[in-house]
């Protein structure tokens, strides 16, 4: 039988395999049907989005597929191949003559007094050494394994109380020894005896001052064959002089640790005539850095951003700068969730050595270490992370002992769903990025049930996954709109009122609300999430200046949903503050007569302020 003609088993995802340019596919639609359809962008030109286009027939008479053919999706295992526990054998090895920094139990002489470091500060090109600066740095701290220089323009009293002392316990007795047995060891550049960290206040002012970042390490250090200013020719990493202690700092030196020990591997001469090896992909880099941090700090609100709009973020980019997505929050949340998912199904808990020691890089890595094509692959993990929002109880652990839809500080409701109500408009159309996956979910009124076709206008690498959504009952619809008030007491141009309406099973309960700003380039204090517990709120507003708020409106039924309305009251000087937000982004976690819980989201456009009215308005308020 061939694999056109076998029969669909619809309780399992579905392939749709093109065999034309436009795939046409009938469905059977009856009372609560509801279809997911993911479409992936297999194209990995970072910058190539691409947009399908779909359109919907009622009663069409069509039976069987057209320019396509259906195939259920095979179960990726829940480890791998007993085959691929091994290291591969072709593994990066250390050479005899190449050491790595010491152990704790040897003492080098003492670290040189004053050290200086080219750091690239500007927004020009990378290879142009006009655009380094050289840094001159004085020795404040050292142990056996580490010495940590500061900036000479800075004085080490200007530093976070403990910040220093923090830096160097952290890295003793919790990170170094974690990421070598780990990862690998970290190679010795300089034959020093130390890992060296450099504290400056230039990385609060990185590409011409534009951008602040808390630290990184530069592959090409570990270099010897790359010349100055490109490299320092030292086994170290630079940190933000502003950082404070604590989990935060711990979930940094991790990340940066690891980096460092990636860098050293493939900077080894090999003694192969292919010479080293090249630098590893930006996104398994920034990936397996991730997934090396021992909390959430540096995770949460990008895993965040990723969710709100996956189709919006690649995840191979091997070079995100000259990709202008350096720093992009979204790209780092989906590889963040990649590589986890990838080293959640390893069976030997190997995986960061496995993957740091394998020579290659780029999706034919990924497809060595799992033993799986790469379409295929990024097939099974975009059902993976749908299944986190249809199923929240199935996901991938991601977040320590916390609950399924907490990650940090962050609420998670896994990746947005596109909704395509069939009854009111039979087109839709959705624009997804180069290995980004988009989510349409596929719903019609009871009153059209029947035969529907689904016609497809896509483009060359465009991967189709069909899923059928059980009939639980247990949806719910967020939708958030701007409310106006009724009356002038008031004024708009001092506050912004949203009102947040949830469809939700009936007597189910909303418990939870979640509000953060959201962008791709938004940091983590700038999104600054609030929590809002339903049963603590306020039963009026009180539009105080300044003040955040949130009240409970109305509760109905409709159609046999429970429908419950929020008021949100925000002054518009916390919005004048953040300009760079893309939009506010709303959570709601909610709670089922069986217990159950379940969760939405929903974006917010954060309308044109009246810039000129609001200042005016701020001065009244004062005086």
């Amino acid at each position: 039988m061939s694999s056109q003609t076998q029969p669909i088993d619809w309780d399992q995802p579905v392939k749709i395999i093109p065999t034309g340019k436009q795939p046409r596919f009938p469905l059977s639609l009856t009372e609560g049907d509801e279809y997911l359809l993911i479409i992936n962008n297999l194209e990995q030109a970072s910058h190539r989005t691409q947009t399908v286009q779909l359109s919907a027939e009622f009663d069409s008479g069509k039976k069987t597929p057209l320019d396509c053919y259906f195939q259920n999706t095979p179960r990726l295992p829940q480890t791998l191949s007993e085959n691929q526990r091994g290291v591969p054998s072709q593994a990066v090895r250390l050479p005899s003559h190449q050491t790595a920094i010491r152990e704790s139990n040897s003492k080098p002489e003492s670290a040189a007094r004053e050290r200086s470091f080219y750091l690239f500060v500007t927004d020009g090109s990378l290879s142009d050494r006009n655009q380094y600066s050289k840094i001159k740095s004085r020795l404040i701290q050292q142990s056996d394994r580490v010495a940590i220089y500061l900036d000479q323009q800075q004085k080490e009293n200007e530093l976070a109380p403990g910040l220093v002392d923090g830096i160097l316990e952290t890295l003793e007795h919790q990170v170094l020894d974690k990421i070598t047995s780990q990862c690998g060891p970290i190679r010795d550049v300089d034959q020093d005896g130390r890992f060296t960290i450099l504290l400056s206040p230039w990385l609060s002012k990185l590409q011409g001052g534009k951008t602040s970042i808390n630290g990184f390490v530069r592959p090409s250090d570990f270099r010897e064959t790359v010349s100055e200013p490109f490299s320092n020719h030292c086994d170290m990493l630079y940190l933000n002089s502003a950082l404070k202690p604590g989990q935060e700092l711990l979930d940094l030196l991790s990340h940066e640790v690891t980096h460092a020990a990636v860098s050293s591997l493939r900077a080894f001469q090999s003694k192969s005539p292919a010479g080293p090896l090249m630098d590893e992909e930006d996104w398994l880099n920034e990936g397996i850095a991730h997934i090396m941090e021992p909390g959430y700090t540096n995770r949460d609100y990008r895993i965040s951003e990723f969710y709100r709009k996956p189709e919006a973020y690649p995840l191979v980019v091997p070079d995100y700068y000259r990709a202008q997505l350096w720093r992009n929050h979204g790209c780092r949340g989906a590889v963040s969730l990649f590589l986890d998912w990838c080293n959640q199904i390893e069976c030997t808990q190997r995986f960061p050595y496995r993957f740091t020691h394998h020579p290659l890089t780029g999706t034919r890595k990924i497809e060595q270490l799992t033993a799986h094509p790469f379409p295929e692959l990024f097939r099974l993990w975009s059902l993976s992370l749908a299944q986190q929002t249809l199923h929240p109880g199935t996901r991938v652990k991601t977040v320590g002992d916390q609950s399924p839809f907490h990650c940090g500080k962050f609420l998670l409701a896994g990746p947005a769903f596109q909704t395509w109500d069939l009854s009111n408009n039979p087109q839709a159309s959705m624009n997804i990025a180069s290995t980004a996956s988009g989510f349409l979910h596929l719903k019609t009124d009871e009153i059209q049930n029947g035969n529907i076709t689904i016609n497809v206008n896509g483009f060359s690498k465009m991967q189709l996954t069909l899923l059928k959504i059980s009939q639980n009952g247990n949806r719910l619809s967020l939708t958030a709109t701007e409310h106006l008030p009724g009356t002038n007491n008031i004024p708009s141009v001092e506050f912004l009122d949203v009102r947040l309406t949830c469809k939700h099973p009936a007597g189910s309960t909303v418990e939870t609300i979640s509000v953060e700003s959201s962008g791709a380039y938004l940091s983590r204090s700038s999104r600054r999430p609030r929590l809002f517990q339903t049963a603590s709120l306020n039963a009026l507003l009180t539009s105080q200046s300044g003040k955040f708020e949130m009240t409970n409106e109305r509760t109905y039924e409709e159609n046999g949903k429970q429908v419950t309305d929020f008021l949100i009251r925000i002054p518009r000087t916390i919005l004048q503050k953040e300009t760079k937000a893309d939009c506010l982004t709303f959570k709601m976690i909610v709670q089922t007569e069986t217990q159950m819980h379940i969760a939405a989201q929903t974006d917010f456009k954060l309308p044109t302020q009246p810039v000129q009215r609001l200042t005016e308005a701020s001065k009244s308020t004062k005086n």
